[in-house]
C-alpha cells in the first residue's frame, strides 16, 4: 500500500522535480541517483542539505558550471581490473576520462580559494583523488580506439619491430621473385597483393609448384 508520504510526494510533484533533476546529470548513474532523491525527516540533516546547495549555487555564480562532460561510470572495469581482469580500450579511455574529470573538478573547487572562503561542500572537492600520471599513460599509450601505441611499454615496442622486420623481409621476398625473370611465365601479374592478412604473389594454376611457397 502507498503510504501517506508517498501520496504526498505524489501531490507535491516530487517525481516530476526529480525528473528535471536527472536531465541535469551526463551520466546513467547520476540520472538514476537524482531520480531516487527523499526528503529528510532529519531537520539536521535538512539544514545540511540547503546549506550544500547554497553553497554550490553561489560558487557557481562565481565561477559557472564545472564540466562532467563525458564522464562514465567505470565501477565495473575497476572492478574486474582489481581482481586481475582485462580491459579493453576503450575502457580504459573511459577510466582516463574520469581521471581527467576528477583533476579538473578538483581544481575548479581549490581555484582561487583562501581560507576566508571555505564552504561546506569543499570537502566534496577534496575527497577526489586526480591521479595524472595514470591519466597520461593511459592517454599516451592509446592511440585510438582499436589501436595501442607503440610506446605503451618496451616489450610492445620490440614485437611490433620485429613485426615491421619480418614484414620487410617477406615483401623483399617477394619483390625479387616478381622482377625476376626466371618466374615471369608463372605469375598472372608482377605484382604483390594480401590474401588472410598475408603477403602473396598471384601465381597461375598450372604454375603453381614452380614458385616456393604455400598456396592461398
Amino acid at each position: 500500500m502507498e503510504t501517506q508520504q508517498e501520496k504526498s510526494l505524489v501531490i507535491l510533484e516530487l517525481p516530476q522535480v526529480l525528473e528535471q533533476l536527472s536531465s541535469h546529470a551526463v551520466s546513467e548513474t547520476a540520472k538514476q541517483a537524482a531520480r531516487e532523491l527523499r526528503p529528510s525527516p532529519v531537520q539536521s540533516e535538512v539544514r545540511r542539505r540547503q546549506a550544500e546547495t547554497s553553497a554550490a549555487a553561489g560558487m557557481m555564480v562565481l565561477k559557472g558550471s564545472p564540466s562532467f562532460y563525458g564522464i562514465k561510470d567505470v565501477r565495473s572495469s575497476l572492478s574486474r581490473a582489481d581482481l586481475g581482469g582485462m580491459l579493453n580500450t576503450i575502457e580504459l579511455l573511459d577510466i582516463a576520462k574520469v581521471l581527467s574529470c576528477a583533476r579538473s573538478i578538483r581544481a575548479y573547487g581549490e581555484n582561487d580559494r583562501t581560507l576566508a572562503e571555505k564552504t561546506v561542500i569543499d570537502h566534496l572537492f577534496a575527497s577526489l583523488q586526480p591521479d595524472r600520471h595514470l591519466e597520461e599513460k593511459i592517454t599516451f599509450s592509446i592511440v585510438g580506439e582499436d589501436e595501442i601505441a607503440d610506446a605503451a611499454s618496451p616489450e610492445l615496442a620490440t614485437i611490433r619491430r620485429q613485426i615491421r622486420a619480418a614484414t620487410a623481409r617477406a615483401r623483399e621476398s617477394l619483390q625479387k621473385i616478381i622482377s625476376s625473370s626466371a618466374y615471369a611465365k608463372a605469375l598472372q601479374e608482377p605484382i604483390i597483393t594480401t590474401r588472410a592478412e598475408r603477403y602473396v604473389v598471384p601465381v597461375k594454376a598450372e604454375h603453381r609448384g614452380e614458385i616456393p611457397g604455400l598456396v592461398h
